[in-house]
């Protein structure tokens, strides 16, 4: 019982270190927000390059992929396009748009790879599953 106890202090205690250590470096690094948010946001970017190298048959359902863009831009968006945030950040639309598009065209991708396969962007010419395999 003791031993629960002390992996869940010790849990609780990591998470509020990040949770610490992250809103510090956000004050240090706030001038660099939008290259650092634009890297953050790259979140499907492993993932399709993962289903091309395994040749992954629908790995991700539509809906989960939809779910996910579309709940992960919410903060981003509320932040850079709300004129009244608490982050008290001038609202620029032009950002907002440019951050749902990348990421769009990531779940963009990841629908193509779902429906038309997971190479369907690469040419038949290169797209051999040996060539990919080398690369693991």
């Amino acid at each position: 019982m003791k031993k629960e106890g002390l992996k869940f202090n010790s849990l609780i205690s990591s998470a509020d270190g990040i949770l610490l250590g992250g809103i510090l470096l956000m004050y240090e690094f706030h001038n660099y927000l939008r290259p650092i948010l634009l890297l953050v946001y790259s979140f499907w970017i492993p993932q399709i390059i993962t289903n091309v190298i395994r040749d992954s048959r629908k790995p991700l359902h539509p809906h989960y992929i939809l779910g996910i863009t579309v709940t992960r831009l919410a903060i981003p968006l509320y932040i850079f396009g709300c004129p009244n945030n608490f982050m008290r950040i001038e609202p620029d639309k032009t950002w907002c748009v440019c951050l749902a598009v990348f990421i769009g065209l990531q779940a963009a991708i990841l629908l193509l790879q779902h429906y038309l396969g997971s190479r369907c962007f690469i040419p038949r010419q290169v797209g051999t599953t040996y060539l990919f395999s080398i690369l693991l």
